[in-house]
């Protein structure tokens, strides 16, 4: 019995340690757990832990902060759920591929705060029917917006109205839609992205845009240069634009006045199919409420956001005047549309009067002059695809344009004209001829493709006519490649020798932006255009003949000349026949050899 009760004695004791022990090692874990919850929750990092006040920020639609190579964007809650339109570019090119500033890809995003996550998404406006419809629940579960990319939200800005995210891996990596377009890594046989290669060059931020520049480099069996090294660099520059909260009213497209347009299939119309629509691509020159009446009276009205083109810092002086000349050409064709100084060329601000003043802003469209051999110009657009309206537009301007303008005007007027028979042209000859180009080439950031049609209007030998020529131009469009007056024989006299602003292009600027205030709705305009249209409809002048690649219709060629193309290039070869006599003449400089011979030679060849 004594050995029992000894033995219980024991082992309540030992029960007893035990149960203290327990209780003792899960209040060890309790202060272990709590305090893995406050090291934690130290862990867990505010603004001022990421944006350190080492932090570079660069304030704009987005704060953009870089902290020693790490790229954050500070959105404002008030920005997610907003259309953004992202045009893709290769800003610096590999040779071989092209030139910078090439447009390669362009679409809608929308930022989209889910919890702790930010998405980015794809918008498409090509497919729509009207939200009051029983059709719109199928057009969007037709149309779901694919997501682009998904980032963690770092944290929340100091007085959490921002959300802070990181965008290293989303620039750096291989985001097709960002860097070069998968259709064109086939020509040179892609493999993938280097990404040890791979950068961010620069990010800048607008009051309605962002500018990411990044430079790629990419594996290829088969590069267009540099073969060595079995890669391709590029810089490719995203512009993210913040896209309008009220949209532009739009016009509606007629495939007989020739304009850039977009197009959409809208599933909600009354009809037994789904239909296609388009409509322009056009500046927003509205109306001042006070000018109303104005307008109606007939009187000029100044459109409330004038279009203006800013020259290029780095444009020559010499030149600056003739390039804002091509630009304000056009005035006369605005005022057909009801509107004066409806577009305008300045100087951009020096670095001392505004130094945030940038060409990337998207808030300024400017003629960029680049220094490079290529001889060329274009004058791309950036519009809203929901309505067409046009956002921006930068002319590119390459030095050489000018080489090509010599040869042109050299081989096509030299017969007739001595101001061109010589290999460097005197500056104010050399200034009409960019004026003519300017003019071109702004005539396609208003909207206007190439009318190929145009100068079959004119019978040839009008344009052997002075009176004809000097107040018609030798074709009714800047817009076509009627070039330079080939068809002009020594002893015309003072013949006008290239194209102006003519009567077509008049016609359809007033066509597309002459403002109806009467009408509210864009179809309910459709009558009034048409009539504007049939009104011209007998005369050729105003005919639109569309670019072609693979001529069907002989009368909408490029590099032609009058209605009988026979008789014109008869013309043409006479005045070669002229020429070719006095190329050594006419080319030849003491202590140089015969480049120049050749080339101008090679340009008679081939016309």
């Amino acid at each position: 019995m004594r050995i029992q009760h000894l033995m219980s004695v024991i082992l309540f004791i030992v029960v007893g340690q035990l149960y203290a022990q327990d209780k003792e090692n899960n209040e060890d874990a309790k202060t272990e757990k709590s305090s893995d919850k406050k090291e934690k929750a130290s862990k867990i990092k505010t603004y001022d832990d990421i944006i350190t006040k080492d932090a570079i920020t660069d304030k704009g639609l987005f704060d953009v902060h870089k902290v020693d190579e790490n790229y954050f964007y500070e959105i404002p809650d008030s920005l997610f759920g907003r259309e953004m339109l992202v045009v893709t570019r290769i800003a610096k090119t590999a040779s071989g591929i092209g030139f910078g500033g090439g447009k390669q890809n362009t679409q809608v995003l929308r930022w989209e705060k889910r919890s702790k996550k930010v998405l980015l998404r794809v918008v498409s406006h090509q497919i729509i029917a009207a939200d009051s419809l029983p059709i719109h629940e199928a057009v969007v579960n037709s149309n779901f917006e694919p997501i682009l990319y998904r980032f963690d939200v770092k944290t929340v800005g100091k007085d959490s109205t921002s959300t802070l995210i990181q965008v290293n891996k989303f620039l750096e990596g291989d985001v097709k839609a960002m860097g070069f377009p998968a259709s064109r890594r086939k020509t040179y046989k892609i493999s993938g992205l280097d990404k040890t290669r791979s950068f961010i060059e620069s990010i800048k931020s607008y009051p309605l845009n962002v500018e990411m520049r990044h430079v790629k480099t990419y594996n290829s069996s088969e590069p267009p240069s540099n073969a060595s090294t079995g890669s391709v660099s590029l810089e490719m520059n995203n512009s993210m634009i913040l896209l309008p909260k009220e949209q532009m009213k739009r016009r509606y497209f007629d495939q007989r006045v020739g304009w850039f347009a977009r197009d959409q299939v809208n599933y909600g119309l009354d009809v037994q199919e789904s239909k296609t629509i388009r409509y322009l691509d056009r500046w927003r020159l509205e109306i001042a409420p006070e000018d109303i009446e104005k307008f109606e009276r007939g009187e000029l009205v100044e459109p409330v956001k004038p279009i203006v083109y800013y020259i290029d810092r780095a444009t020559p002086k010499k030149w600056r005047k003739y390039l804002k000349q091509g630009i304000e050409d056009w005035q006369i064709a605005f005022e057909a549309a009801g509107f004066k100084n409806a577009i305008l060329a300045k100087d951009p601000p020096t670095p001392e009067e505004d130094p945030d003043w940038s060409p990337e802003d998207v808030r300024y469209s400017v003629v960029r002059y680049l220094a490079s051999p290529i001889p060329n110009a274009n004058g791309p657009h950036v519009s809203d695809p929901r309505s067409g309206e046009i956002l921006e537009s930068d002319i590119n301007w390459y030095h050489n344009v000018m080489t090509l303008l010599r040869n042109w005007f050299f081989v096509q007027t030299a017969a007739i004209n001595p101001e061109a028979q010589s290999i460097a042209f005197k500056d104010e000859i050399m200034g009409r001829l960019i004026r003519f180009v300017s003019a071109h080439e702004v005539g396609h950031t208003i909207g206007l493709p190439h009318n190929m049609g145009s100068s079959v209007a004119y019978p040839v030998d009008s344009l052997r006519s002075v009176s004809f020529t000097q107040k018609y131009g030798t074709a009714p469009s800047i817009m076509d490649y009627a070039r330079f007056n080939y068809v002009a024989q020594p002893g015309d006299g003072d013949v006008s020798l290239m194209p102006d602003i003519g009567p077509y292009d008049i016609h359809a600027v007033r066509w597309g932006y002459r403002p109806i205030p009467s009408v509210e709705k864009a179809e309910d305009e459709k009558p009034i255009l048409d009539q504007w249209i049939r009104d011209k409809e007998d005369d050729p002048m105003y005919r639109f003949g569309r670019q072609q690649f693979g001529v069907v219709d002989p009368s909408s060629q490029t590099e032609d000349l009058g209605d009988d193309a026979i008789k014109a290039s008869a013309y043409g070869i006479a005045n070669l026949k002229r020429i070719v006599p006095k190329l050594i003449e006419w080319t030849a400089e003491d202590g140089k050899n015969f480049d120049d011979l050749e080339t101008l030679y090679g340009q008679v060849y081939s016309q």
